[in-house]
């Protein structure tokens, strides 16, 4: 004798309800999540990562379904507010098993925790309640927005004491988390000069090729270029230390009971020796022009000295080419360069190395761009050496001179390096380039000499490639 079809059909539709309902998905998302913590003590990262991440993501999957089929009577909420706590539950299991180095995880998994508990508060609350929590979100999250626009100081004066206390206080780190710090800030009151990084990218053949970010003639839609000009702007808002004098080294290390580090078991040159070393290097480092041939066909040479303002005190003007990064935009620029060097390699011919140049674009008065000069100009770009990294996000050159210093993109005479083509500080027998003291003439109409060019594709020769444990 046959079953009947309709009771079949009717199981089936209740076992399907039944599957559909929070609860079932829920205990699914603990069950990824304990087999997640089972991993953490064995070599096996790809199973733990993917069940903690399927925990997570079936997780948020219970909530939404819950809050999708539920209504607002009390004995509904309650049960929903229980969905959103074991959720967080979920969560806290996670983020106590994540790596300590997987901090954007790590903080991906604490909102998450957050919104979950805060979520099972406000779905107790009467009709009226949440409206209030909605509104008092609503002046939060707008209060947020004033405060990233006003915490800005104004060009030569001081911002608004209240708001920067505000900001730097309190809403910073949810401006940051949702991105809404750098467009206010970037926009108000100034917009001052746009950061972009230039990645020099080796490869194994002995090629290389350029990635330039922001690029907008590589960007799809106008919202890639956007992010593009975000994480570029992101490796430039860090403060830069000085150069730190030797006797302030020593005294600290006399002081505290470790070696001065920039980072943990990197120590930190002195200041004297960072700027001996870029002194030494534009005489070690015989660098050329190639695209500019003396009578003979040879590449005429082009020594990267340090660059001299005729405005400016001569020391003051060395240390203003000095711009090395903290702990925080060091390892962003190692992050960047490893994503690079993955994304940009063939397995037939893989990444070798990746050199960063972090650059300045200043920007442009009203007046020069009333006499027509142009906003792109290459030496309107004030270029950093950031270093160069393997495919792993490691250092190369953590003792190269040309290391966080001012490469510059220059104009000059046609004869330079032939004497009177450069000039030298007051009381000072270095030889300088200046930026101001050259000026076009018939007779010498001067070349643009992009050291950011030279730098990368003509170090090698000069220098043996270190690495530092």
């Amino acid at each position: 004798m046959s079953r009947d079809p309709g009771a079949r059909d009717a199981s089936l539709a209740k076992a399907r309800r039944t599957f559909s309902r929070p609860w079932p998905i829920m205990g699914v998302a603990l069950a990824c999540t304990v087999l997640g913590l089972a991993f953490s003590q064995t070599t096996l990262v790809p199973l733990r990562v993917t069940f903690l991440g399927a925990g997570l993501l079936v997780a948020g999957i219970a909530v939404a379904r819950r809050l999708q089929t539920t209504s607002w009577e009390l004995e509904d909420r309650v049960e929903s507010a229980a969905v959103l706590a074991v959720s967080a539950i979920v969560a806290l299991l996670t983020y106590l098993d994540i790596y300590a180095k997987w901090d954007s995880a790590e903080l991906f998994v604490r909102v998450f925790m957050i919104v979950a508990v805060v979520g099972a508060f406000i779905v107790m609350l009467p009709r009226t309640g949440r409206r209030i929590a909605a509104l008092a979100f609503v002046l939060f999250h707008f209060c947020g927005i004033l405060t990233a626009v006003t915490s800005v100081p104004p060009r030569q004066d001081q911002p608004p004491w209240i708001s920067m206390m505000i900001w730097s206080k309190f809403y910073r780190y949810y401006l940051f988390f949702t991105h809404f710090t750098n467009a206010y800030h970037f926009y108000s009151p100034d917009p001052g000069p746009a950061t972009l990084l230039w990645f020099h990218v080796e490869y194994e053949d002995g090629n290389a090729r350029w990635i330039k970010i922001p690029n907008r003639e590589e960007s799809p839609v106008g919202l890639h270029h956007q992010r593009m000009l975000a994480a570029a702007e992101s490796a430039g808002t860090q403060p830069t230390p000085p150069l730190i004098r030797r006797e302030l080294i020593d005294l600290y290390e006399q002081k505290a009971p470790r070696p001065y580090e920039v980072l943990p078991g990197i120590p930190h040159a002195s200041g004297e020796e960072i700027l001996k070393r870029r002194r030494e290097g534009a005489e070690t480092h015989k660098f050329v022009d190639p695209d500019d041939l003396d009578k003979n066909g040879r590449p005429r040479p082009a020594p990267l000295y340090l660059i001299f303002e005729e405005t400016g005190a001569p020391m003051m003007t060395l240390m203003t080419q000095y711009s090395e990064p903290i702990e925080y935009g060091r390892r962003l620029m190692a992050s960047y360069a490893r994503h690079i060097a993955h994304t940009e390699s063939d397995p037939s011919n893989p990444v070798k190395a990746v050199r960063v140049y972090r650059l300045v674009h200043k920007m442009m008065t009203p007046r020069e761009l009333d006499e027509g000069k142009d906003p792109l100009d290459p030496a309107s770009f004030l270029p950093y050496y950031q270093g160069k990294y393997s495919p792993e996000g490691k250092l190369l050159d953590p003792d190269d001179p040309f290391l966080f210093w001012h490469v510059p993109i220059v104009r000059v005479s046609r004869r330079y390096p032939e004497p009177g083509t450069y000039v030298g500080p007051p009381d000072s027998p270095i030889p300088m380039m200046s930026l101001s003291g050259f000026q076009a003439t018939p007779e010498d109409p001067g070349k643009l000499l992009n050291f950011v060019e030279i730098h990368a594709e003509q170090s090698d020769k000069f220098r043996t490639e270190t690495t530092k444990k």
